[in-house]
């Protein structure tokens, strides 16, 4: 082991969709990478996930869109279904307008990119075991390698994309860094991709990703039914973390009986797995390291889509590691620039829609399905979220509301108080504070708390409801 390099400007951990790129832009602008990941090179898919993904961060990054083999189907856009299955939510955005890919194709494509842009050392089936310091700054990775060598990997950054059950987070020394999630914030998913017979059965709705809220069938979390083609979907859902023992009967129950129509059909992929649903670390960096992907919570959590925020965060986590190692300073002063590039971006939308969902989570089915038919929540207010981040209603539309809801005042309400938990929520994201000063981030850090302390009152006064009456609307 002699001879074994291991020294180098950036080691990025994991050679997912986010650990992909980030080496691709690091290596690209100078850097000398090391890119660790723990699968081997022909990187077999296991996140569960809906592979769907936005045109828009291709352009961006100045990555090529998908195509051929990692092309499974177009998407306009996102069908937002309560539990009747009746008024869907339809949401056409650049952000949710793009595709589904084949996830093995679509990986393997942003590797060789990665590679071929200069990565300096691709280490396969390797494992990060643990953090290397200096002082109070990372210095690098202790790794396990394929052949069960133990070795020290040195860097002056790390670029941990190495998911949610991320060991180097789990073992990070850092006042800003939160170690672990509440199980709360996270969903176990089980998902299959389902090929039909020519004429047995289309899939429906070809050009949407489909999301089905309902508490019964999904408590907690969600089904998705979304196509790859027209005669084959991945179709599976998400629930709280505490029905482990129960996932499979859930899905078989509520989703695949549900949706498939015929005993025609094969099977070709299968799995569970547990997803982020929440907001973004609340400093996704530290002394000589930042957090990119699920290791950093960076997944939707309407729609649990995460490919999209991965390649935005590696390619922010790259460029700023660019910045840092040429001016020779790789403390958090020069890595906060990633911070305030992801909070006051995506990571104020996920705030929001982390707001959102937690209360979502508490209602009943016949709220779901008369705040949504009713549009007392709409589809341009969810897209106000995912565009800018912000919900802006006119004396109009609120008049408008209030008269949809006239059934359910106590409803309506509620909707308008979690309308400004969004919007003051978001706001503070908006503000992320632009210097690592800790008295700045702690202040920042209360006012959040506060908001989501208001938000927790809320859910639980919707939770301690009794089941609403079966009201006749007045409209």
């Amino acid at each position: 082991m002699a001879s074994f390099e291991n020294n180098f400007d950036v080691i990025v951990v994991g050679a997912g969709t986010g650990g992909a790129i980030a080496a691709r832009f690091a290596a690209q602008n100078g850097l000398r990478v090391c890119l660790i990941e723990r699968k081997p090179a022909t990187l077999t898919p296991e996140k569960i996930c809906g592979d769907a993904i936005g045109s828009e961060v291709f352009d961006m990054l100045g990555v090529a869109h998908p195509n051929g083999k990692e092309l499974s189907c177009h998407i306009k856009g996102v069908k937002l279904y309560p539990p009747d299955l009746k008024n869907p939510l339809t949401m056409i955005h650049s952000k949710f307008a793009g595709y589904v890919v084949d996830r093995l194709s679509f990986g393997q494509r942003l590797l060789k990119e990665a590679l071929d842009a200069g990565v300096s050392r691709f280490l396969a089936k390797t494992m990060a075991l643990d953090l290397i310091y200096e002082g109070d700054s990372v210095a690098g990775v202790r790794a396990r390698l394929g052949n069960g060598d133990q070795v020290e990997l040195k860097a002056k950054i790390v670029i941990d994309g190495s998911g949610l059950y991320s060991a180097l987070r789990r073992k990070i020394k850092s006042k800003k860094v939160e170690n672990h999630f509440e199980k709360e914030d996270a969903v176990l998913c089980y998902r299959e991709i389902v090929h039909f017979p020519t004429k047995a059965q289309k899939v429906k709705n070809p050009e949407y990703i489909t999301i089905i809220l309902d508490k019964d069938r999904a408590p907690g979390g969600y089904v998705w039914y979304f196509p790859k083609n027209d005669h084959a979907l991945n179709i599976g859902l998400g629930v709280y973390m505490d029905y482990k023992g129960s996932l499979k009967n859930f899905y078989r129950k509520h989703a695949f009986d549900v949706f498939i129509e015929t005993d025609q059909v094969e099977i070709l992929s299968s799995g569970g797995g547990v997803v982020p649903v929440r907001r973004p670390l609340w400093s996704c960096a530290d002394h000589g390291i930042m957090f990119i992907g699920d290791a950093a919570f960076h997944v939707n959590p309407l729609h649990g889509g995460g490919i999209d925020p991965s390649m935005r965060a590696g390619y922010h986590a790259a460029m700023t590691a660019v910045k840092a190692v040429k001016k020779n300073d790789c403390s958090l002063n020069s890595l906060w620039d990633y911070n305030v590039a992801v909070m006051r971006s995506f990571g104020a939308e996920f705030a929001g829609l982390d707001v959102l969902r937690r209360v979502m989570q508490s209602f009943v089915n016949d709220d779901l399905n008369f705040g949504l038919g009713k549009r007392l929540l709409s589809a341009d207010e969810i897209l106000g979220i995912a565009n800018d981040g912000s919900i802006r209603l006119s004396s109009w539309d609120l008049a408008k509301k209030a008269y949809r809801g006239i059934g359910r005042p106590r409803f309506l309400l509620i909707m308008n108080y979690l309308r400004a938990r969004m919007n003051a929520v978001v706001r503070l994201y908006h503000n992320f504070p632009g210097t690592p000063d800790m008295q700045a981030f702690e202040i920042w850090k209360r006012k959040v708390i506060r908001e989501y302390d208001k938000t927790e009152k809320l859910r639980v006064k919707v939770e301690a409801r009794k089941q609403p009456k079966k009201y006749k609307s007045n409209v």
